[in-house]
């Protein structure tokens, strides 16, 4: 008998939809974004900038606060974040 390959699955944190202004600043940016489905981990963004995996930056959410967020995947005017430091 062979062997079944078993898939792992990492729980993700619960996530809100939500729909928050705020803007992306680093050096080398200054974007306007909308936050959508927010978790404890992190959040995607929506912005007519683009966003590269990777890429580090202040979030900034109107009456909500400032986070630093890594950039984990991005497409066509959305992006995924996850909440680091």
């Amino acid at each position: 008998m062979g062997q079944v390959a078993m898939k792992t699955f990492v729980a993700r944190d619960e996530r809100r939809t939500v729909s928050m202004r705020g803007f992306a600043l680093s050096p080398s940016r200054d974007s306007d974004v909308t936050l959508s489905d927010l978790s404890y981990g992190g959040c995607q963004i929506h912005s007519v900038d683009r966003f590269k995996p990777g890429e580090s930056f202040e979030l900034r959410v109107i009456k909500r606060g400032v986070m630093q967020v890594q950039v984990c995947w991005a497409s066509e005017g959305r992006a995924g974040a996850r909440f680091v430091g």
